[in-house]
């Protein structure tokens, strides 16, 4: 994977604080997966942590469907903590970053995550510190976006590039694939009860209209090599038309999500 921004990260999730609930309907579809996961595979009462939790969805949704779970909601980015934090006036809130957990070890029942570990540089050492806090038979249960995510804007970009003859590197960040998914959980010392892949779809009018949506969730490129800007007016024009080309039906344009799903245990 290319180097994570991690104050790039931070920013574009804090701008995005106030506009993030309208756009992500993609990610509480994701949420109220994982909320299914933890009702059928996580404990039933007891403190957990929620890590990267957006406006406070998910833990919202799991509290309300089992008041004895206890959350302790945190985010990499403070506007976001802070939304959580009036969503779910009970919750402990805290600012942290997913590879250095800030709790004590063997802490923990449950552990949750849904949309977030896209944006962790380092899967393994995240994954281990979640070992860490968790107790004894302890639950861990997450879903990111893989390596397919927006595959049809990623073609786009990378021949409208071609096509304006640029010969360097696109920049665009690496997301995970299952199996590095598998390996850092294993890496982490883990045992993997299920590991899964699906795919969401979302419908836009324009490549604008997409383009706004990523925006208004707070996902820009984050890579530590990336360029200023997405690209020039004229490969913006040519990515434009492309998509159109390619991936127009019924006058609506296609974007897929390749999510991740897991679940894992503390042995």
């Amino acid at each position: 994977m290319n180097g994570m921004d991690r104050r790039q990260v931070q920013r574009q999730f804090s701008a995005s604080s106030e506009t993030y609930d309208g756009y992500a309907d993609v990610q509480k579809r994701v949420a109220r997966k994982v909320a299914a996961l933890v009702q059928s595979d996580g404990p039933s009462h007891g403190r957990f942590l929620e890590i990267g939790t957006g406006t406070g969805y998910l833990s919202e949704l799991l509290t309300r469907s089992n008041p004895q779970l206890r959350p302790m909601v945190s985010d990499l980015a403070h506007a976001m903590t802070r939304i959580a934090r009036q969503r779910l006036p009970g919750a402990w809130a805290v600012d942290l970053d997913a590879a250095a957990l800030p709790v004590v070890s063997e802490r923990l029942p449950l552990i949750c995550s849904a949309s977030v570990y896209q944006w962790v540089g380092n899967l393994g050492m995240a994954f281990a510190e979640c070992l860490r806090v968790l107790q004894r038979e302890g639950v861990f249960i997450f879903a990111l976006f893989g390596n397919r995510t927006l595959w049809e804007l990623k073609d786009c970009y990378r021949e409208a590039l071609v096509m304006e003859g640029h010969t360097e590197p696109d920049y665009l960040l690496a997301l995970p694939s299952r199996a590095s998914v598998e390996t850092s959980l294993r890496e982490g010392g883990f045992e993997i009860l299920q590991v899964w892949e699906e795919d969401e779809c979302e419908k836009h009018v324009t490549v604008a209209d997409l383009l706004r949506s990523l925006k208004g969730v707070g996902a820009h490129n984050a890579s530590l090599r990336r360029p200023r800007g997405l690209a020039s007016r004229r490969v913006m024009h040519r990515l434009t038309d492309s998509y159109d080309r390619r991936f127009s039906t019924g006058g609506m344009l296609s974007a897929t999500y390749h999510v991740i799903y897991g679940v894992a245990r503390k042995t």
